[in-house]
């Protein structure tokens, strides 16, 4: 059985895009960092049904970059973020409880919330090398995306 997946909020980005159009990666001002390629292969790292977990934190920070994009390609993205929200589970932390977290001064509230959800069976998929060396330190299952980047010979 394959791990549930809790993404960053910028490969949440990446994803909502994507599957919107591949076309809109390279003109969304919050994936300058990111290429078609990069799309693809988030899509081969989750596989053909994927069990995300999503935050509150994590949809309410990537609706707001989504909507970074003028119309009418903000809607279409919009429409396809709903969808990913509507069929993919969410966990709630308290904010009260996030920031006690050691992670949270250095990382801020999402990521540090990203820790403090986990649960064994899970695996953090980022594309952000601090949250990724936290959950490494907590000897957490989480995947670097760059790293894999590297692995398949797209940077």
């Amino acid at each position: 059985m394959s791990p549930r997946i809790i993404l960053d909020t910028q490969l949440i980005v990446l994803l909502a895009v994507g599957v919107t159009s591949a076309d809109i990666i390279p003109k969304h001002k919050n994936l300058t960092e990111f290429t078609c390629e990069d799309f693809e292969l988030l899509l081969l790292l989750l596989g053909p049904d994927p069990d995300l977990l999503l935050l509150p934190n994590t949809v309410s920070e990537a609706a707001n970059l989504l909507r970074h994009h003028r119309e009418p390609e903000r809607g279409r993205i919009m429409e396809k973020f709903r969808e990913i929200v509507g069929r993919n589970p969410e966990r709630y932390i308290h904010s009260r409880l996030v920031t006690q977290q050691p992670e949270y001064l250095r990382l801020g509230v999402t990521d540090a919330a990203i820790l403090g959800i986990f649960s064994p069976g899970e695996e953090i998929l980022t594309a952000d090398a601090a949250l990724y060396i936290a959950a490494m330190r907590r000897g957490l299952s989480a995947t670097n995306f760059h790293h894999k980047r590297e692995e398949f010979g797209i940077v």
